[in-house]
């Protein structure tokens, strides 16, 4: 196996026809096993259930949805892509490259306390 070095790290959601959701074990294990033959490293896997669709997909109201967390090269992204859309059970899927969080990216938290009202008051600013 490779070194990661140039490997960043990616989630993926896809989603199972309903008719096919008791197969998907056999899916997530397939795809793994696709990234995993890559140099990628499966870190998290996630296994979200039969969910409602926001629209209807190939005449379909639900879908099995699953999301699998890795660090891959960009070459076992694009073939885990491939095996998604060639693949007769998946009705979507979707993959994201997560960025590093690095202080200049994290969210800052707002130091405010609540109110009598309950109500958040914004913070005040410091003495200089």
């Amino acid at each position: 196996m490779e070194s990661t070095t140039n490997s960043n790290r990616y989630e993926t959601v896809f989603v199972i026809h309903p008719d096919h959701a008791g197969k998907a074990k056999e899916f997530i294990e397939r795809f793994k096993k696709i990234v995993e033959g890559l140099s990628a490293v499966v870190t998290h896997v996630e296994e979200w259930g039969i969910r409602d669709l926001a629209y209807r997909i190939q005449k379909q109201t639900k879908g099995y949805y699953t999301l699998m967390q890795y660090t891959a090269p960009p070459d076992a992204v694009a073939e885990l892509d491939r095996n998604l859309k060639l693949s007769e059970g998946v009705i979507r899927h979707l993959t994201v490259r997560v960025e590093e969080e690095t202080p200049a990216t994290r969210p800052e938290v707002e130091d405010r306390a609540p109110s009598r009202s309950g109500e958040r008051e914004p913070a005040k600013p410091e003495p200089s």
